[in-house]
């Protein structure tokens, strides 16, 4: 359904074959092969874990071994950190698995085998369910013109027009690529029509964790048993390797979420359960680093777009944003043929949606004095828009 080279594949359910791209990862993986002077690509922060200092300098022995003496139990870390039961809670392979389990665990078997998913999104969490056999039909949350990177709002009518026809819904409050935490009314809405219609409401939460500690921090889980999260140790805390993700939902949900694990994977593995282990009792310090992060780097990102005459307003949390180019640039020639020519990589929002096509999504997470070096050539890349 859409219509660009670098855009989310969705449609009808697919296999062998016929089996889609994720065609940005082919266009972006290629780049950070090559190396780059300055990378404001990140979608994950890189954060510094010291694996020495938490391993005592020496790997644990049962680093393998799923049964020891003291259970591997991440359910009940998750669920403690969270104020909810380890009942309602189940494991996966990162995010990406996670929804897979999400989305098998919560859709209506009485509805037609079709998911509704909001666009624009990251292309993994929008063509992922056509694998499983299902159609992929979009729904819209979006700027009202080519210059606004704000609060996008859900386009109602999009959905409703759809809603009928489908099985589940799967959203991402926090949105990649603005960075903005959906409006609450956007999202009690989208709680209530789905609960209505008798569907399960899938969250990608794994941007989330940013807005802990400010009213921006709404987990869809609280929003009824119909709703589940998804989150992991992936973006906001430096361990994407790991691939430790996780599901909380209803008791009911968490049941058939686990045996959905087990038909699937049979087990989550073991060494990455260890070493987040290791990692649990820290992964705050990740979260406060991002703070400061955003307080040390925003500042030389907002100079340097005022400079260039771009009016931005950056999200409240997190750490990247969705920022317009003037409406006649390419996104996508614009980092390939300008920003590549002063060392710098950042992401055309033209992955996300053919509908943004003057749009890169920038990352302020990196080193401060490496940030500032890299503000020095955007501001290059910018002046040649002139």
């Amino acid at each position: 359904m859409e219509d660009h080279p670098l855009s989310p594949n969705l449609g009808e359910s697919v296999g062998g074959g016929e089996f889609p791209a994720i065609d940005y990862l082919e266009w972006y993986v290629p780049r950070l092969q090559e190396g780059v002077s300055h990378d404001l690509s990140q979608s994950g922060f890189h954060y510094p874990w010291d694996w020495q200092k938490l391993s005592g300098g020496k790997m644990p022995d049962d680093l393998t071994n799923p049964f020891t003496n003291t259970p591997l139990n991440p359910r009940e870390w998750v669920a403690k950190r969270e104020g909810v039961k380890p009942s309602q809670v189940a494991g996966g392979h990162g995010v990406s698995q996670s929804l897979l389990f999400a989305l098998l665990s919560v859709m209506n078997a009485e509805k037609p085998r079709k998911v509704a998913v909001e666009m624009p999104s990251y292309a993994p969490v929008s063509q992922f369910p056509r694998a499983l056999g299902f159609e992929v039909l979009p729904f819209w949350r979006g700027p009202k013109n080519s210059e606004d990177c704000g609060s996008w709002r859900i386009d109602r009518e999009s959905l409703e027009s759809i809603i009928d026809d489908v099985c589940a819904v799967i959203t991402t409050p926090v949105q990649n690529p603005t960075g903005w935490m959906m409006d609450e009314d956007d999202q009690q809405w989208l709680s209530d029509i789905c609960k209505n219609k008798g569907l399960g409401l899938i969250s990608d939460e794994v941007y989330l964790d940013t807005t802990i500690g400010t009213p921006y921090h709404r987990p869809m889980y609280k929003y009824g048993p119909h709703c589940v999260s998804v989150n992991s140790l992936t973006k906001c805390y430096g361990l994407g390797g790991l691939r430790m993700g996780w599901i909380i939902g209803s008791d009911k949900t968490a049941v058939n979420a686990v045996r959905v694990m087990n038909n699937l994977q049979g087990m989550l593995a073991t060494p990455s359960l260890r070493l987040a282990q290791m990692a649990w009792p820290y992964i705050e310090e990740p979260l406060e680093l991002i703070k400061r992060r955003r307080e040390d780097n925003l500042p030389h990102l907002m100079d340097v777009l005022t400079a260039n005459g771009i009016k931005w307003t950056p999200p409240p949390t997190g750490i990247f944003g969705c920022i317009p180019l003037p409406a006649d640039v390419d996104c996508q020639r614009f980092i390939e043929d300008i920003c590549s020519k002063h060392g710098v990589l950042a992401t055309p929002a033209l992955m996300f949606s053919s509908k943004l096509s003057n749009m890169i999504r920038v990352a302020w997470g990196g080193e401060p004095e490496a940030f500032v070096a890299a503000m020095d050539a955007f501001d290059s890349c910018l002046q040649e828009l002139k």
